[in-house]
């Protein structure tokens, strides 16, 4: 599948999951190199993601996190990575994670700071 589509079906993926949970979401237009992907609030918590479908190690450019991470900040939001592995579901991880193993969420990261959709169920 062109990586694009793929792209494109994980973002309506993960936003359907979060408005399932009462979240107010949308995809960003222009999503893709220069800024966010989906945006989700719910009673004043604001997550701002970058979204990806993943097979072994996700990396994420250095501008990619910084259009994130900059949103995120004017926004009040939480800046996360949104990786959709095929069969087995989302998981997430912080933004500074990410930028602390320089751009690259491996299995090792993901396996130990990962989490699941359930977080968003407490919100």
């Amino acid at each position: 599948m062109h990586t694009y589509k793929k792209g494109f079906r994980a973002e309506h993926e993960l936003m359907k999951l979060l408005s399932s949970l009462g979240f107010a979401v949308l995809r960003a237009p222009k999503s893709g190199k220069d800024s966010i992907d989906v945006i989700a609030c719910k009673l004043g918590h604001i997550f701002v993601f970058e979204c990806k479908s993943w097979a072994s190690t996700v990396r994420i450019s250095e501008r990619q996190m910084e259009s994130l991470t900059d949103f995120a900040e004017k926004a009040g939001a939480i800046p996360l990575i949104a990786m959709k592995k095929e069969q087995q579901g989302w998981k997430f991880l912080k933004a500074n994670e990410v930028t602390e193993n320089k751009g690259v969420a491996s299995e090792k990261l993901i396996e130990e700071k990962g989490f699941g959709i359930e977080f968003f169920s407490s919100f």
